[in-house]
C-alpha cells in the first residue's frame, strides 16, 4: 500500500502561484493523482490521509472521478481538517474504506466563488454554474452516504463544522480510528498459567464434590478454562433431554457440539473425525496416551486418599471410671473393672 499525503489545497497544477503566497508549497491536482498511478502501475492500494482546508470544485470534481474509475483500492483516513472540496475526496474511497481520527473536524458548505464579476448576465451565468457544482457535489453525497438528498441539502445549508461522530451517523464515514498506543502488552505466559489454572481448580472441585456426594452441577469447562454450561449431574455424562444451563450452542474442547435450548440438551452433535487418523495412531501416540491415563489415574487415586484422610476420625477417649485409661482399660479383666467401678461409688458415698 502507498501513503499520501491530502494537505494541500486542491487546485489546478498551474494555480499553484494562487496559493504560493499563503506559504502553501505546490497543490493537490488531478496531475499529481495521474502521475501518482502511472509511477505506480502495479501498485493496487493507496490511501490518502487527509488534513485539507479544500479548494476549487471542478479539479476536485475531476480528481474524484479519476479516483473512482482508476481500478485501484482507495482508501482514505481524516488526519485532522477534512473541509469544503476535501469531503468529495474522502467519498471517492468505499465507505468502509474511509476513516477518521476521535478529533477530526469537517466543515460542509455551499459552492462559493470569490471571482464574481461582471455584468449582470454574467453573474447570472455564474451563479447557474455554481449552483449547477453544487448539485454536483449533492449527488456525490447522496450516492456515497445513508442520508437522502433532502437532509444533505440542510445540512450543507448550515455550513457548520461537523465532528468525526457526526461523519459516521451520516455515513461518510465507515468507522472512527481507535488510540492505540500505551497499551500494556499481554503475558502470553501468564495467560498460558491462568488458563491451567482454571482447569484444574474446576477439576478439583467435580472431584471432591463427587467423592463427598454433595454434587448438583457439573461443569463444562471451554479451551479457554471459563465455564461453557453446567448440568444437574455428578460427572461429565451428556444426554439428550439432560436439565442443563445456560441456553445455547457450544463446542467443547473434544469437538462435541452441544445445544440447550429451555434449560433442557437438545442435541449432541459429535465431532467430525478421520476413521484413518483413529485407526492409524502411531506407537508414541498410544504410548503417551497410555501415560496421560495412567498420570490421571494417579491424580485421582491421590485426591482420594487425601480426602478420606482427611475424613477420618483422630479422637481418642479420655479416662474411664475409675481413672482407668483407654490403655489400661483394654488391659483389665471383666472382674476388675467392676471391682474398680464399685470402689468409685464407695468413695462417692
Amino acid at each position: 500500500m502507498i501513503e499520501v499525503k491530502l494537505h494541500k489545497p486542491i487546485a489546478h497544477k498551474d494555480n499553484w502561484w494562487y496559493y504560493s503566497w499563503d506559504d502553501e508549497e505546490g497543490v493537490f491536482s488531478l496531475d499529481f493523482v495521474q502521475t501518482l498511478f502511472e509511477s505506480n502501475p502495479d501498485e493496487k492500494d493507496f490511501k490518502f490521509n487527509i488534513h485539507c482546508n479544500g479548494g476549487e470544485v471542478e479539479e476536485g470534481l475531476a480528481i474524484y472521478d479519476c479516483l473512482r474509475t482508476s481500478g485501484k483500492n482507495i482508501y482514505m483516513n481524516i488526519e485532522g481538517a477534512c473541509h469544503s472540496m476535501a469531503v468529495c475526496m474522502l467519498l471517492a474511497a468505499p465507505k468502509e474504506n474511509r476513516t477518521a481520527n476521535p478529533n477530526c473536524r469537517a466543515l460542509i458548505h455551499k459552492v462559493w466563488t470569490p471571482y464574481a464579476g461582471g455584468t449582470p448576465d454574467d453573474l447570472e451565468a455564474q451563479a447557474e454554474e455554481m449552483r449547477n457544482l453544487q448539485n454536483k457535489i449533492l449527488d456525490i453525497y447522496a450516492d456515497r452516504t445513508d442520508l437522502p438528498r433532502e437532509e444533505l441539502e440542510a445540512i450543507m445549508a448550515e455550513e457548520k463544522t461537523r465532528s468525526a461522530e457526526d461523519l459516521l451517523n451520516w455515513g461518510f464515514i465507515g468507522k472512527i480510528n481507535s488510540y492505540n498506543t500505551n497499551f500494556k502488552p499481554l503475558n502470553k505466559s501468564s495467560m498460558a498459567k491462568n488458563k491451567t489454572l482454571k482447569e484444574r481448580v474446576s477439576n478439583f472441585v467435580n472431584e471432591v464434590q463427587k467423592f463427598l456426594g454433595t454434587a448438583l452441577n457439573y461443569e463444562f469447562v471451554g479451551e479457554d478454562g471459563e465455564v461453557l454450561f453446567s448440568t444437574e449431574a455428578e460427572d461429565d455424562k451428556l444426554e439428550v433431554g439432560m436439565a442443563a444451563t445456560p441456553d445455547g450452542t457450544f463446542e467443547l474442547p473434544d469437538g462435541r457440539k452441544v445445544t440447550i435450548a429451555d434449560g433442557v440438551i437438545t442435541e449432541i452433535e459429535d465431532p467430525q473425525s478421520d476413521p484413518a487418523t483413529e485407526d492409524n495412531k502411531t506407537e508414541e501416540e498410544l504410548r503417551a496416551e497410555n501415560e496421560q491415563l495412567r498420570a490421571k489415574l494417579t491424580e485421582a487415586t491421590n485426591l482420594l486418599n487425601e480426602a478420606k484422610k482427611s475424613i477420618k476420625s483422630d479422637y481418642v477417649p479420655g479416662t474411664r471410671v475409675g481413672g482407668a485409661t483407654q490403655k489400661n482399660a483394654k488391659s483389665m479383666t471383666a472382674e476388675e473393672r467392676r471391682a474398680a467401678i464399685k470402689e468409685k461409688l464407695n468413695r462417692k458415698k
